[in-house]
């Protein structure tokens, strides 16, 4: 072969050398560009996420469950009887706890180190709710002035 046409030759494997590394750098940059859009994606997808579920499940108002609460089926002088309000929770003129909590689900609340649950029966009206614990008694409470709401 002529010395020029090995040049050439030589020049073209060279050319196509750099190519391919070109090629191969410019995948490696859109691959970790690609990685990158995907994770901030995913961030900003779980970002959303806690404001899209606020939108379809807005939190409720605590004031659904205020009033007096009262339980039901014991004798008259053994009932419990307590209140919500703005205040916290009030039983027997006291005041027990200074918040509470409210899902729509479950009300509770602090009292002596210990926390008190209940389950709301009824999700529609929020009237009756039933002590949630491991006792073997699990009372039931009724808001005063609503008990011709039975949900039974």
């Amino acid at each position: 072969m002529p010395p020029t046409v090995k040049k050439n030759q030589t020049d073209l494997d060279t050319a196509m050398e750099m190519d391919a590394k070109k090629r191969k750098q410019r995948k490696i940059v859109e691959r970790v560009l690609m990685g990158i859009a995907l994770i901030g994606t995913v961030v900003v997808l779980f970002l959303y996420g806690d404001l899209i579920s606020r939108a379809i499940n807005p939190p409720l108002p605590k004031s659904l469950i205020y009033g007096k609460w009262v339980e039901q089926d014991v004798p008259h002088y053994d009932r419990e009887v307590f209140e919500l309000s703005a205040e916290g929770v009030t039983s027997n003129g006291s005041v027990v706890a200074t918040s509470f909590e409210f899902d729509g689900k479950y009300f509770s609340y602090q009292t002596g180190g210990k926390e008190r649950r209940f389950r709301i029966l009824g999700q529609q009206q929020y009237v009756e709710m039933k002590l949630d614990s491991n006792d073997h008694y699990l009372p039931i409470f009724r808001l005063e002035g609503r008990q011709n709401l039975s949900l039974r």
